[in-house]
């Protein structure tokens, strides 16, 4: 007797939502193509949204100061730096549990075509970098007039 060797939860269909795969195209995240999956545990959690004018993406970067957090865009590329520097030794305490994370956390996101890279503004409130990247104006074709010689 042959023992069945297929997992059942491979069976189970994959159920897809659209947007979601929209975004992943548009906001392609280039963390993991760099760094592999073990880094994208230590990248900050985003949240991703767009209305008419611009795009707004959020960033959970709880227990910094704004000096500790660089934005950069370049070629259509989002990249969002902190740092939490690890202060415990200077407090004369002995550490039963550490949970907290410490040192240097990246995030870089792909923009769309149409992300503007002038008039990119960042706002760090209660824990969350808000970066609000304006769209550019949609590019309307030109039409060529063909002349004879």
């Amino acid at each position: 007797m042959q023992k069945n060797t297929t997992n059942p939860s491979s069976l189970t269909p994959l159920l897809r939502d659209p947007f979601q795969s929209l975004f992943g195209r548009l906001f392609g995240d280039t963390l993991q193509e760099f760094y592999g999956a073990q880094e994208a545990n230590t990248a900050p959690r985003t949240n991703i949204g767009e209305s008419d004018q611009s795009y707004e993406l959020s960033f959970e970067l709880p227990g910094l100061d704004e000096k500790d957090i660089q934005v950069h865009v370049q070629d259509h590329v989002l990249t969002v730096r902190a740092e939490r520097k690890d202060e415990r030794e200077s407090q004369g305490k002995r550490w039963h549990r550490i949970e907290h994370r410490y040192g240097q956390f990246t995030r870089t996101i792909s923009l769309p075509h149409d992300a503007a890279a002038n008039g990119v503004d960042a706002v760090y409130k209660q824990g969350v970098l808000t970066v609000t990247v304006p769209k550019q104006p949609e590019s309307r074709p030109t039409k060529i007039t063909v002349k004879a010689n």
